[in-house]
């Protein structure tokens, strides 16, 4: 049995149901014409962030938030009960596509973000998953040595608030083992967005689990959101009552829309932060994304917050004339802040679509089948490893040929010195990384043989800017992938990890026969050249363009996310993120944005 799974569509199965109860009118749902002149905060962007931080400002009546969303308010039935991507189509995702890859034989890759009210939490496989404590104290070792609170510590009461725990069934925890800790959850009443345990489970399931169980170095946590890394159940975006896909509209729009202070108007295009003469940002001017109609500009009392995500965030800055000098001027934008580190550093998760493998004897799967709970189900179970258990024999020399790199040698040509010296920081805290069992490198789901191995910590840095001749255009995604040769050699060894696993243990017995990449393909050599015709440099989780980080480093915003050189202007979204984590990037959105909330809060 050859096994090739799409980690764009993760759900096992998805039967349509009958949809999610909305009213068909929204109170604050306003057209551009209807726009006030004047609001306490703007938004810039109507996805996972921005209406998470709509709905907590205006929570106590206290202040008037207007947020401004490129997409329209969807309310189809593919949405909420298509499963894992079942919200996946043209009209509700950008049509963008990269650059060509030099390091993937020059192949142009699809740029999947959602483009609707919800954002990519419309569209995405509505996994829930949280990075290691090691790797979100990586953040707080990027602050240039200021007092931070980005770290494990500092986000655990955001990761609590972001989201609303539904514990798994009895059923699901006697059959297949699933173990949780309420300690690392939250069960607020006021956060309707819900992580639930997806209620499948199989006999090949656990076939699997016990095999990886039995592997030399894979611990089992209590929880996926405990810290840790290794065999583990996660969850996935689904509210339990209805059976539907839980995302921020659901959670942070429908439930508040009739708030009198929260409007939101749909299909326009942010395309200019308006400042004064010391740089404080006033407010914005928009237009509508057909094409006909006059902008409209509106101003910001208090704040405007940018949540138009990884690759429409740096736009927008670019656009406003913060960015790199050289660049603005090409495109004769005027120059309000030199900030080269805008769409500088933007990485994702690389993916291999498949790795084929079969059993020529066939084994005995135990009998175990867990009754479904529901219409939606979704991928639950996965390895999450570091380097030192996925190739034993060569994370040293990975780490330390890593150490050695000259930061300049693999970033674009033209990098400013800024940038190089940040690309350092983040070289000196990943070289450890890769010896650490606590950082995850390694990843793949766990459905039956085989699998779609992950790399969750590239080291290759692309960048997104503005086109140039055509600022207003979509910008230049250029992912870059592999770059840096480091990432090639650390997939090479998740292909060599791959054949021992299935053929260590138990599994020795049922005579694993490859057959993608196959028998033919053996040196290292070999599997490199075999890779650079089948990865993708995107798992749809595009972080890193406006980083957390010092200005000197190529940093974008502060640690209380501001941007630099400018005054009541920041950014709230994943682009925030100066190094990915070893998971899928929603719930770690959603509590960014909850932490925002929190600290633009207490500015006032």
């Amino acid at each position: 049995m050859v096994f090739k799974v799409s980690l764009i569509l993760l759900a096992l199965t998805s039967t349509l149901v009958s949809a999610y109860p909305a009213s068909s009118q929204y109170a604050s749902h306003i057209e551009a014409r209807a726009v006030k002149d004047e609001y306490d905060y703007i938004i810039v962007g109507g996805g996972t962030a921005g209406l998470t931080v709509g709905d907590r400002l205006t929570a106590d009546g206290k202040y008037t938030v207007l947020v401004i969303e490129n997409g329209v308010l969807d309310n189809s039935t593919a949405i909420l009960t298509g499963g894992a991507g079942g919200g996946m189509n043209a009209a509700r995702m950008y049509t963008i596509n990269s650059s060509p890859q030099s390091g993937l034989n020059n192949r142009v890759i699809s740029v999947g973000i959602g483009r609707v009210v919800g954002g990519s939490s419309a569209v995405n496989g509505m996994v829930v998953q949280r990075g290691t404590a090691e790797e979100y104290n990586l953040w707080g070792d990027l602050s240039g040595g200021q007092p931070t609170s980005w770290n494990w510590k500092g986000l655990l009461p955001s990761f609590r608030r972001a989201m609303h725990l539904t514990v798994p069934s009895e059923n699901l925890q006697r059959l297949m083992n699933v173990t949780y800790d309420l300690s690392v959850w939250g069960q607020d009443p006021d956060t309707k967005v819900y992580a639930t345990y997806s209620e499948s489970g199989s006999g090949q399931q656990k076939f699997f689990y016990d095999a990886y169980k039995s592997y030399p170095g894979v611990h089992v946590p209590k929880d996926n959101g405990n810290g840790e890394n290794g065999l583990s159940f996660f969850l996935v975006s689904m509210d339990p009552t209805a059976s539907s896909r839980s995302y921020a509209r659901t959670g942070h729009w429908d439930p508040v829309a009739n708030r009198p202070n929260y409007e939101l108007v749909t299909g326009q295009r942010v395309n200019k932060i308006n400042f004064d003469s010391s740089i404080t940002a006033t407010g914005v001017t928009f237009v509508p994304v057909s094409g006909s109609g006059a902008a409209t500009t509106v101003r910001a009392r208090k704040e405007v917050i940018l949540a138009a995500g990884t690759v429409h965030t740096p736009q927008v800055l670019e656009l406003s004339g913060i960015g790199g000098a050289d660049l603005l001027k090409k495109a004769n934008i005027p120059v309000l802040v030199d900030l080269p580190g805008v769409g500088s550093n933007f990485h994702d998760h690389t993916y291999l679509p498949f790795y084929g493998i079969r059993f020529t004897k066939n084994p005995t799967y135990p009998t175990i089948q867990v009754p479904r709970a529901g219409n939606i189900q979704s991928a639950n179970l996965g390895v999450f490893l570091g380097l030192p258990v996925v190739a034993p024999d060569a994370f040293e020399r990975i780490a330390s040929n890593f150490e050695a790199q000259d930061p300049a040698a693999y970033l674009p040509a033209d990098t400013h010195p800024t940038i190089i010296e940040g690309y350092r920081q983040q070289q000196k805290l990943l070289g450890k990384a890769m010896r650490s069992k606590g950082t995850t490198f390694f990843n793949t789901m766990i459905n039956g043989i085989g699998g779609a191995p992950q790399n969750l910590r590239p080291v290759s840095r692309g960048t997104i800017h503005i086109n140039p001749s055509n600022p207003q255009g979509e910008p230049i995604v250029d992912y870059r992938a592999l770059s840096n040769p480091i990432d090639l050699d650390v997939f090479v060894e998740f292909i060599k990890f791959f054949r021992r696993f299935h053929s260590y243990g138990t599994l020795a017995q049922y005579q694993a026969q490859e057959t993608a990449p196959g028998a033919n393909v053996q040196t290292d050599a070999q599997i490199a050249t075999w890779l650079r015709g089948q990865l993708n440099p995107s798992v749809y989780h595009p972080v890193g363009t406006a980083a957390k980080m010092p200005r000197e480093w190529g940093g974008v915003v502060s640690e209380d996310l501001l941007v630099w050189g400018t005054k009541k202007l920041s950014v709230i979204d994943g682009s925030i993120m100066p190094v990915i984590v070893g998971a899928t990037t929603q719930q770690t959105v959603y509590a960014i944005a909850e932490k925002a909330a929190e600290i633009i809060k207490a500015r006032q």
